[in-house]
């Protein structure tokens, strides 16, 4: 069955840290299959994964959180595609990461979100929590 609303999570782990999935919820939806995250699911440096969720249920849109560790500290993804209204997604990094967001919504019902983690290049860049701008 295809779904109704889905995300994909592109993570590229380009830093010199070893992520492992610490925390995974969907508030609403369900994991895709073959794209669901595993609890202490580890990302080596300069690596990638993909995570999706979804939703099968008509008037339902999905919702959830991945929650990486890392030795500096947690980063969280958050995403929101409801049945209506705006796509919302956010990278929470901790202190010495910052993240790159790009999504496609070309598709509304199917939006495909790249993130790029990186080690800051410097100190005092500005807040370590990224927001996808509306469009």
């Amino acid at each position: 069955m295809k779904p109704y609303r889905s995300v994909k999570v592109v993570l590229q782990n380009s830093t010199n840290e070893r992520l492992t999935v610490q925390g995974l919820a969907l508030l609403r939806g369900t994991w895709t299959d073959k794209f669901a995250p595993k609890q202490g699911e580890e990302l080596p440096e300069q690596s990638a994964a993909t995570w999706s969720s979804e939703s099968l249920e008509l008037g339902a849109g999905v919702s959830g959180f991945l929650r990486l560790g890392s030795v500096r500290g947690y980063t969280q993804l958050n995403w929101s595609l409801p049945w209506v209204g705006r796509f919302e997604f956010r990278v929470d990094s901790p202190e010495g990461l910052r993240a790159e967001v790009v999504a496609d919504e070309r598709q509304p019902d199917a939006v495909v979100v790249a993130v790029a983690l990186h080690e800051a290049r410097r100190a005092g860049e500005p807040e370590h929590a990224r927001q996808l701008a509306p469009t």
